[in-house]
């Protein structure tokens, strides 16, 4: 920062175009304090993660005050004495995030085509929790493949698939996979 400053030069010790540190005492208001990499900043609300006990953290959202240097200034939101992630605080946040929405319950995308194949006919099924792959044969989970819109349904059999991408390649050429099980059934 430019700053512009009369200054004793006894000795002609400062010379011009010379940089200088100066310190310029501050007064701050008595309060609490986090390192300013403890607060994460989402623009509409600001957020640190509290130790609950050794190894278990739990979001809380935090006003800020001031920022000086490393140091931020909590206003509301934290109590003296409480312990903050102070380092790696967005890998905390991430994974709190992470879990957040696998703990969510997923709503089946595919249950009205699910019906229209019952069990017994089904082209790949392999148990009641797992079918394979109709495009590569890997045996995959049933729930899954169809919470995540990986299914087709065929002459009326469903087939089961464990990426897009093997969706993409049955659907594109059906009468290839077909042709290696003319049933289309691997077990029943």
């Amino acid at each position: 920062m430019k700053l512009r400053l009369e200054a004793e030069n006894p000795g002609y010790v400062l010379r011009p175009d010379m940089f200088v540190d100066v310190e310029l005492p501050m007064a701050q208001p008595a309060g609490l304090t986090v390192p300013v990499d403890a607060v994460i900043d989402s623009g509409k609300e600001q957020r640190v993660y509290v130790e609950r006990s050794p190894g278990v953290f739990e979001p809380r959202d935090v006003e800020v005050g001031w920022h000086f240097g490393d140091r931020a200034g909590i206003v509301k939101g934290l109590s003296e004495g409480e312990r903050v992630v102070s380092s790696g605080t967005f890998l905390v946040d991430s994974e709190s995030r992470l879990k957040s929405v696998q703990a969510a319950p997923a709503a089946p995308k595919q249950e009205p085509q699910q019906k229209l194949a019952p069990k017994s006919n089904t082209g790949t099924a392999v148990s009641a929790n797992s079918v394979k792959d109709a495009a590569c044969g890997m045996t995959i989970d049933k729930a899954k493949a169809i919470a995540a819109g990986h299914t087709i349904t065929r002459d009326g059999v469903a087939y089961y698939f464990c990426s897009d991408r093997c969706k993409k390649k049955f659907r594109e050429q059906p009468e290839h996979y077909l042709a290696a099980n003319p049933s289309g059934r691997t077990h029943d």
